[in-house]
């Protein structure tokens, strides 16, 4: 009906918006400075790569050894992608299983793909401290560790939804419905096509 922004919506006088914008904003921790030469976001990192083509520039191509901050789907095939083509790729995870959030015919795949590009998978680690080649973490019995010497830092420590889009929206819309990845993260479709059936159900 032509409504494509927020001050459209106000101006067609809707009762109730469906939220569903996902979650694309990276969870980084409290002071990291994600601008230090070598550690990225696993969104930039991802976004310079060619995903068609598997063609990577060159900031990519000469970082040879890759630490992974973060081992669910995001930063499992992170690792995935570049151990296939040759990089030496760390995973460090605080839960006690890596990729827990990917359907599991996909994970036994992934998990195999891993194996032979030989990525080191370090569960159960609490990261403590970054530096631009590494981490230093500590694991459930209290042992301490470190993974340094890595030409990057990659954190695929999971997103939020951009909530002030929600925030603008709920000003004036009497009913706000928030569904998918957007009201929970991660999610997939099936479930974002789930939420978005019960949502329309209780209107």
């Amino acid at each position: 009906d032509g409504a494509r922004t927020v001050d459209d919506l106000f101006a067609a006088g809707y009762q109730a918006v469906f939220v569903g914008n996902g979650a694309d904003v990276p969870q980084v921790p409290p002071g990291l400075d994600t601008t230090l030469a070598g550690v990225w976001t696993a969104n930039d990192y991802l976004t310079q790569v060619n995903l068609h083509s598997g063609e990577l520039p060159e900031s990519i191509r000469a970082a040879k050894r890759v630490l992974v901050v973060g081992g669910g789907m995001i930063g499992c095939e992170a690792a995935e992608f570049l151990g296939e083509r040759g990089h030496r790729v760390a995973v460090v995870e605080m839960k006690e299983d890596i990729a827990s959030d990917v359907r599991p015919e996909h994970r036994r795949c992934l998990l195999k793909n891993l194996r032979e590009s030989q990525v080191l998978v370090r569960t159960g680690a609490r990261v403590e401290r970054f530096y631009p080649d590494g981490v230093d973490y500590v694991l459930a019995d209290g042992t301490e560790g470190s993974l340094r010497g890595y030409d990057s830092v990659v954190l695929a420590m999971g997103t939020r939804s951009r909530e002030e889009l929600r925030e603008r929206i709920a000003a004036f819309v009497p009913q706000v419905l928030v569904v998918g990845e957007a009201a929970s993260a991660p999610g997939n479709a099936v479930r974002a096509t789930g939420d978005a059936l019960d949502a329309a159900l209780s209107i």
